[in-house]
């Protein structure tokens, strides 16, 4: 085979994995796209499904209060 053939095969060669690689990127955009449809979707269907309820006054009151730190005394003690 002549080195003209060879850098005509070489070329078609790469030619054709540009144009596969070109094809792949558009399938991950593809998928990109749906996935996010479907996590939309899926926020929509558990918004839906779990109601958002308000924390009550004493559950605000734990949720914003530093915790206290228990010493090993205490523990023991709560354990029995």
């Amino acid at each position: 085979m002549s080195n003209l053939r060879k850098c005509l095969d070489f070329s078609q060669t790469s030619i054709e994995l540009v144009v596969r690689m070109s094809e792949v990127g558009e399938l991950l955009s593809e998928i990109r796209e749906e996935l996010s449809e479907t996590k939309l979707l899926y926020k929509g269907l558990t918004e839906g499904l779990i109601p958002v309820e308000k924390p009550s006054s004493d559950e605000e009151e734990a949720i914003g209060d530093n915790d206290e730190i228990a010493g090993e005394e205490e523990l023991m003690e709560a354990l029995g």
